[in-house]
């Protein structure tokens, strides 16, 4: 999961919000998510994870997403 810190950050860097959020998804790393965004991101992540989580494969999986991004809402406010 190193590797995933060190790219995570550069999608997040270069405007890829999308391909971080993936990233995180498929290691199942969406509680680290938080950390990555920023004032100037979080509405990009947010979103982005807000609508993949609907399309997700068990309740558990969308639930994760919908409470990460809450999280993240939350911290932003």
């Amino acid at each position: 999961m190193v590797l995933v810190d060190i790219i995570v950050p550069q999608f997040i860097n270069h405007n890829e919000e999308p391909e971080a959020v993936d990233l995180m998804m498929e290691t199942e790393s969406l509680h680290k998510l938080k950390s990555f965004c920023s004032k100037h991101n979080y509405d990009r992540v947010c979103r982005y994870l807000l609508s993949c989580s609907s399309y997700a494969a068990d309740t558990e999986e969308m639930i994760q997403g919908y409470t990460t991004a809450y999280e993240i809402y939350k911290s932003q406010s």
